[in-house]
């Protein structure tokens, strides 16, 4: 008979186009920031069973369980008699969501760890067909929506059809799907004459599995008016002349206002539960490079973060409607006098998320009903995260060295003075000279200086 426990499966498979998994090759590793998520292992009726693309180094392990959660000799016990970690037999280059699905072994595995306790739940980045399936044959539940539901919703004309029915400001043009190059030429014409007359536009592939920009394409409107080649007249284009004219033929594109003075590029996580109620998360400043999400400070400006919460309420609100449960976020900027504008809705767990469920887990909270993060003495936390990519530097580190070059200098976080830095996606360091970090201080300024002097200490040469 099934113990009266939970038990989570945690499957965080980035199902992006082949494209976005071949330019960023650690991607293959980002399911370890599903270790965030092990804090809910402190209490005794919960176990977990995590997938991953690459075997967890034993050390990251112990790293999570005494330095960023806080067990004890006696938890750390308890909690490995109730963790269970997989890995599919095969290390093809495919999203790890379809690899679990082809390895008979593995569902047999996940099959009967859901039969250890009463309700079990895959809890994962972004739902997919694969894990619709998945869960249907081992019997658990989603903590993500449904593909179907994100795939329509999700996608770029779905988010901005969303955020028109909620009232949100976003910048200029419509959320039609456009499939053929003749009316992408008349929706950009009708931008280029309007009142703002930008000088760029963006084309944005709609469907939801290009992320990171890469699916955009920054058009310049003159440049276009005159030689009437769209491609052509393409500013950053970072797919190919194939690629686009499928995407096109197939779920289409929508053409959107190019915001020329943007300041910040803030965004809002929600959660839609069961039964349709929603909460609204948290609120960071996402920190950008070359368009993609590169870090994050938290929380968001302050004198923006009101409007920012009021809109991702109401775009919960809406998606709640549709039937959405799970996680969404909400993708601002500031422009001049014009923001915050809402660029686009991502109907999965963003960027931030396991930041935020590592800081949660730092100090010993969740963030409150306010936004904020507190520590137990009423401290209110401020973090910076961000990422790392050094393959000459850090190719030469392991886990159990890039934790005790930051242990040597004090840097890690320590509870008993409630600040410091905490290290995540360790099994990039020697194969992609990769890793995240995140700084969590009661200002920004202490955040950055931990930041710096963390960043100095991996990135310095070994002593002969």
């Amino acid at each position: 008979m099934a113990d009266s426990g939970y038990t989570q499966i945690l499957i965080y498979a980035l199902n992006y186009a082949d494209r976005m998994l071949e330019e960023v090759p650690y991607l293959r590793y980002s399911a370890e920031r599903s270790l965030g998520f092990l804090w809910s292992l402190r209490d005794p009726d919960e176990r977990a069973v995590v997938v991953t693309s690459e075997p967890v180094d034993p050390y990251t392990l112990e790293y999570h369980f005494r330095d960023v959660f806080g067990f004890d000799d006696r938890m750390i016990e308890s909690v490995r008699d109730r963790l269970t970690l997989l890995t599919p037999g095969t290390r093809r280059p495919r999203p790890l969501d379809d690899l679990v699905l082809g390895d008979d072994g593995l569902v047999a595995t996940l099959r009967d760890a859901v039969g250890k306790t009463a309700r079990a739940d895959i809890v994962h980045f972004m739902a997919s067909e694969a894990l619709d399936e998945l869960a249907r044959r081992i019997g658990a539940g989603l903590d993500e929506g449904h593909a179907s539901l994100a795939a329509r919703w999700g996608s770029k004309a779905g988010s901005k059809e969303i955020l028109l029915r909620a009232g949100v400001p976003v910048p200029g043009g419509g959320a039609e799907a456009l499939r053929g190059e003749a009316e992408v030429a008349a929706a950009i014409r009708r931008l280029a004459g309007g009142p703002d007359r930008p000088r760029h536009v963006l084309v944005k592939v709609s469907a939801s599995t290009w992320a990171a920009s890469v699916g955009n394409v920054l058009i310049d409107c003159e440049k276009y008016a005159r030689t009437g080649d769209l491609l052509g007249s393409a500013e950053v284009l970072r797919m190919s002349a194939d690629e686009f004219h499928r995407e096109l033929a197939g779920e289409g594109v929508i053409v959107e206002e190019f915001l020329e003075d943007v300041t910040s590029s803030p965004s809002g996580q929600g959660y839609v539960t069961a039964d349709g109620t929603v909460q609204v998360l948290a609120c960071h400043d996402q920190v950008l490079s070359g368009g993609q999400y590169w870090g994050c400070r938290y929380p968001a400006e302050e004198r923006w973060r009101p409007a920012l919460m009021d809109a991702v309420a109401r775009t919960g609100e809406v998606l709640a409607s549709l039937g959405h449960r799970g996680s969404f976020g909400v993708d601002f900027v500031i422009a001049g006098d014009r923001g915050p504008l809402a660029v686009e809705i991502n109907l999965r767990k963003v960027g931030p998320s396991h930041v935020l469920r590592y800081a949660e887990a730092l100090v010993g909270r969740d963030v409150g009903a306010d936004g904020r993060l507190r520590r137990p003495d009423g401290q209110a936390m401020c973090y910076v995260h961000g990422r790392i990519l050094d393959p000459e530097a850090l190719g030469r580190l392991d886990p159990r060295t890039a934790v005790a070059r930051l242990r040597a200098e004090d840097l890690l976080y320590r509870r008993d003075r409630g600040e410091g830095v905490a290290l995540h996606v360790l099994g990039a360091l020697k194969t992609c000279g990769f890793v995240e970090l995140t700084a969590l201080a009661p200002t920004f300024d202490a955040a950055e200086r931990y930041t710096e002097a963390a960043r100095t200490a991996l990135l310095r040469p070994a002593e002969a």
